[in-house]
């Protein structure tokens, strides 16, 4: 798996820069679930298989409940945004992948002496990105999105600094509520909106 760990950090800035620039819930999945294979390899580099395969399963089940309640509820495609938003989040997202690229030696000679460094890069470049995204947007769906990106970067530093049963599965139970509550505001948030008017 080690040979993989670089290809997995590609994918890791590709989706997120993917996350955070597109505003379109089924880009948006799509990128989740190649993350989570990524999630998946960097994992693996710190536990057994058989227990880091429990973040892919988690992470596609929690994306598929949220992909499924968009496909029922949100039938009408997002509006148009502006060039200068995409090129803005784009930009956002450029500096934050610089900012961990410089960090990234201090970061691995102070605190984590002995972690690889993609993991270090991956687990940060998701944070990172999802906390851009967070305060950038306030849409449902792309706030659970980010919010299952930002505990999955949490999930890949903390495989590397230890392996804990009861925390692994406290975070399983939190990446499935955090979907759950996103299939209930999606939901509502859909309920409120206003009907058309119908004319004559």
């Amino acid at each position: 798996m080690t040979a993989l760990a670089s290809p997995a950090f590609i994918i890791i800035v590709v989706t997120s820069m993917i996350i955070l620039v597109f505003r379109d819930w089924r880009i948006n999945a799509g990128a989740l679930a190649l993350q989570y294979i990524a999630v998946f390899i960097l994992v693996s580099l710190s536990w057994p298989i058989g227990v880091a395969v429990t973040k892919l399963i988690v992470g596609w089940m929690a994306t598929a409940s949220i992909a499924l309640t968009c496909m029922r509820q949100l039938t009408s495609d997002p509006p148009p945004e502006p060039t200068a938003s995409l090129f803005f989040r784009g930009l956002a997202g450029l500096l934050i992948i610089l900012v961990i690229f410089v960090l990234t030696p201090s970061l691995q000679a102070t605190m984590f002496p002995r972690v690889n460094v993609y993991i270090i890069q991956g687990g940060i470049m998701l944070i990172g990105m999802a906390l851009m995204q967070l305060g950038t947007n306030a849409e449902p769906t792309l706030t659970i999105f980010s919010l299952l990106s930002f505990l999955a970067g949490f999930e890949v530093i903390h495989a590397a600094l230890e392996l804990s049963t009861l925390l692994t599965g406290l975070l399983v139970l939190i990446n499935l509520t955090l979907a759950l509550i996103g299939v209930y505001f999606i939901v509502k948030s859909n309920e409120n909106k206003p009907e058309p008017k119908e004319e004559g």
